[in-house]
This record gives C-alpha cells, structure tokens and sequence, in this order.
C-alpha cells in the first residue's frame, strides 16, 4: 500500500472515530434534555409513624427530619443524606423525599440529614456534620425507638460524597451498609475526567445553570467549598478532599456493604468516579461486599433512579445485609 493510500486511511479511521465520539457526545445531550420526570406526592401527610425534627448541634441548619414507622417494632435506622454540590438543597430534597417516602413505608427509620452548605461552612464543615448526625442517631436510639445497631446510610452527588466519607471513615457508630448515588469521590479531577468522555467545559457550565449566584465567585462548587480555586489546591488538598485517598489508604471502617449507582449519562459528576471507588472498595472489601449498577441512559439525579424498580433493588440489597 503506498503511503498516500495509508494516510487517506487513516485520515478516514481517525473521521469515523471521530463520527462515534460525536454520536455518543449527541446521545449524552439528548439523554439530559428529555430525562423524564417521575411525580412527586405534593402532600407531607403520615398516618403510618411517627415524624420529628431533632437538632444536633448549634446551627440552624444542623438538624434531621426523623420518621419512624409505628408498624415496626426497632425499625432498623437508614440515614439519608441529600444532594446539592455542597452549595444548595436541604433535608427536604426532591431525591431525598423519593428516598424517605418509600423506605419509611417499608419498615425502615428514615433519618434525613441537614447539613451546613458551603456559604456557612467550608470543608470539612458538612463532613463534620454529617459524622456528628450519625453519633447523634446512634446515641438516641433508645429515645426516638429505632434499632442503630445496624445502620444503612445513602447519599446522592455531594451526598454520596458525605455519606461514603461516613461510612469509611465511621468507628463510633456501627454503619455496615452503603447505599451512594452518583457520587463524586475524587474532586479534583473530574474536569479532567471529562475532557477524557469529550465533555467540555462549556458544556458542563451549561448544565450547572442551578448553581448560578451560588458560588461567591469561584468556578465550582467545590473550589468555594474549599476556599480555593483548583489551580491553587496543593498536594495536601487534593488528598484531604479525597475519598477515594480513604478508600486506597483503607479505611477505617472495616466492615461495610456497598451499593454504587451511576448513571451513563451524568454530566454533572464523571460515572469514571464510581468505577475508580469501586475497584479501590473491592480490593479492600472483597468484590463480593460492592456492587455496582450502572443504568443506561440516566442523567444525574435522574427521577429513574428513584422508579420502584430501582429502589425495590436497593431494599433487597438491605435486606440482605
């Protein structure tokens, strides 16, 4: 083959390459502009329990929404923690509504957790929190009538985030099982992360729209959670906000059940960050312990991962640990 017949294939491999990527960009795009909206109960009535807000510590916001079901003897306690790039949303989240809604009528103790945002507290201020929610919980057992000798805690996107730390990371409180959506594990590389997928920055500022007068003039959320744009962040930085440094070093927490879920077409949080955090979880673990679902064609804080179908999925897997 002469040479210029190569470079013409080439040049043609390298197009239809390029055609793919371009596909599958466009796909990720559709996926994020028609994901459907599942409906949400407008009315906060229970008849089935009990509901009460608790405070544990000083701030307005260091607060959680209880509900403990009356048809359960010691309802086994699962801790939710919402949402919201560290920047917005509260206890009362749509998503963690979805999660509290459908698991205190299944026999769990649903403990919605408030935490600090960004504008009041910098890292590690809702790590703190969210570790001090926990002790809370465990110590008050007793008090509000749920069983804490077995604690389940789920978070989504900056949730998951705190909720994973938690559960790594806890030695005061018994969490043995992990439930984190779409989670963003290892902040400082997920611009880089998706430059890899061929996602852009123009792109994601795009679709972080919501976090618009939210940032006190940083680029992200996580740099004014931090205090400090990326390019300043040192060595000691990108470790200290790391949960996947957590989960490499080993954590503390020697003992825990994990479920992983990630949309494939999150252009908020990179789905590469949930695989990474699971292969460090399963070589500590056991591949047995992490199961990781991916689901097709979700956006991030997709209302499809909230579907009966999917939760049923998760109660099963609390059931079995």
């Amino acid at each position: 083959m002469k040479m210029k017949q190569i470079v013409r294939l080439s040049v043609l491999i390298l197009a239809l390459f390029a055609i793919v990527a371009n596909l599958s960009l466009l796909q990720v795009l559709f996926c994020n502009m028609t994901a459907p909206k599942l409906k949400l109960d407008e009315s906060f009535s229970w008849r089935n329990g009990k509901y009460e807000r608790v405070f544990y510590g000083d701030s307005d916001a260091q607060f959680i929404d209880l509900y403990i079901p009356s048809d359960t003897v010691s309802p086994r306690l699962f801790v939710l923690v919402h949402g919201g790039g560290f920047v917005a949303n509260d206890a009362q989240s749509r998503q963690a509504q979805f999660m509290y809604r459908f698991f205190r009528d299944r026999g769990f103790a649903c403990a919605s957790v408030n935490y600090r945002l960004a504008d009041e507290a910098p890292f590690p201020g809702a790590c703190d929190d969210v570790h001090n929610a926990v002790v809370f919980l465990s110590q008050n057992a007793q008090k509000y009538g749920y069983d804490a000798s077995n604690i389940a805690i789920w978070g989504e996107s900056a949730g998951g985030y705190l909720a994973t730390r938690e559960a790594l990371t806890e030695t005061d409180a018994p969490i043995t099982t992990l439930v984190s959506y779409y989670g963003c594990y290892e902040l400082a590389v997920m611009g880089a992360q998706f430059e890899q997928q061929g996602i852009s920055r123009f792109i994601r500022t795009v679709s972080s729209f919501w976090t618009a007068g939210k940032l006190n003039g940083y680029s992200s959320c996580e740099e004014f959670w931090m205090r400090k744009a990326y390019k300043d962040w040192t060595d000691e930085d990108r470790n200290a906000a790391s949960v996947l440094a957590i989960a490499e070093r080993g954590p503390a927490n020697r003992s825990l059940d994990v479920m992983l879920v990630h949309g494939t077409a999150d252009i908020t949080v990179p789905m590469q960050q949930s695989v990474n955090l699971a292969e460090a979880l399963r070589a500590f673990y056991g591949s047995e312990h992490v199961n990781f679902i991916t689901v097709e064609n979700c956006i991030h804080a997709d209302d499809r991962l909230y579907s009966d179908e999917i939760l049923t999925t998760v109660e099963s897997f609390l059931h079995s640990r």
